[in-house]
């Protein structure tokens, strides 16, 4: 049976986590694909259209989704899986060692006390083998995460952690999440993280669980922020109600001032409105 490897930052990358549960399906039906027969096995014009029936999903959707794929850079232009070889190992496929057992266990039994003997032999190697596939792939590894790029940029704040540590956060991670998350004051919500921590030290995260913890935080924060649309809207205007009300006290502090300025006149005919003061006064 076929199988591949996806690591456990699948969970925490921020490209992977920014995608819907649909797109982040779709991802890893795209691996399985690539696991089984091979992308590369489909015809290059009927490609796009093969992996969209595998999906179950129809032209449009995988035409959206192609597009999200490249964009994040999991994908080559052809639906080929960047990475993909770096990722895995020839040596997780157990079919070949699988079939050099049962020959050589095959001609164990057909053979005599000497063929026995070679047969053990040929276990003894095939065990020598698979130790060094494994010295092998545990080099590779450590290669890999020697190669990894160091962030040399400067550290804008320290994270608490539940061993008393820090998790250094970088200039760097800052312009990854503000990329990221444009709605979000980054700097601010970080600083935010870290007086969280400070005040609720039985909550603290694990080194290994802090992105996580940050991503969760950042997306909450992204998803609840204004819109621009709102952030640029007028302020609303009374409502008629208000309009209605306004004009009945404006009619009422008409009808005072007629009233006092037919007492002051001692008139009982047309009355006179005075606005104010006159220029003789």
């Amino acid at each position: 049976m076929d199988w591949f490897r996806l690591y456990a930052e699948f969970s925490t990358d921020p490209k992977v986590q920014m995608m819907s549960e649909a797109m982040q399906r779709r991802l890893v039906m795209l691996f399985c694909l690539q696991c089984g027969n091979g992308i590369e096995t489909f015809h290059e014009t009927e490609r796009e259209t093969s992996i969209a029936f595998a999906m179950r999903v129809s032209a449009e959707e995988i035409a959206a989704t192609k597009a999200e794929f490249l964009r994040r850079g999991f994908i080559n232009d052809d639906w080929t899986l960047r990475n993909w070889s770096s990722r895995q190992y020839a040596s997780d496929s157990s079919t070949e060692r699988v079939r050099r057992h049962r020959e050589a266990k095959k001609q164990g039994h057909e053979s005599d006390g000497n063929e026995v003997k070679r047969f053990s032999n040929g276990l003894e190697q095939i065990q020598n083998r698979t130790d060094t596939e494994q010295k092998e792939q545990k080099l590779s590894a450590r290669h890999d995460a020697r190669a990894k790029p160091v962030d040399e940029s400067p550290v804008v704040i320290g994270i608490p952690l539940n061993d008393s540590s820090e998790y250094p956060i970088t200039e760097r991670q800052v312009s990854e999440f503000a990329e990221l998350y444009p709605a979000v004051d980054v700097r601010q919500e970080f600083r935010s993280m870290r007086a969280w921590s400070l005040s609720n030290p039985t909550k603290r995260k694990t080194r290994g669980g802090l992105l996580k913890f940050a991503n969760a935080w950042l997306s909450k924060a992204q998803n609840e922020a204004p819109q621009a649309s709102q952030r640029g809207s007028p302020p609303r205007g009374p409502t008629s109600k208000t309009g209605e009300a306004v004009m009945k006290l404006q009619g009422v502090i008409n009808g005072n001032q007629l009233d006092r300025n037919r007492d002051r006149q001692g008139l009982t005919g047309p009355v006179v409105l005075e606005l104010g003061p006159s220029a003789g006064a």
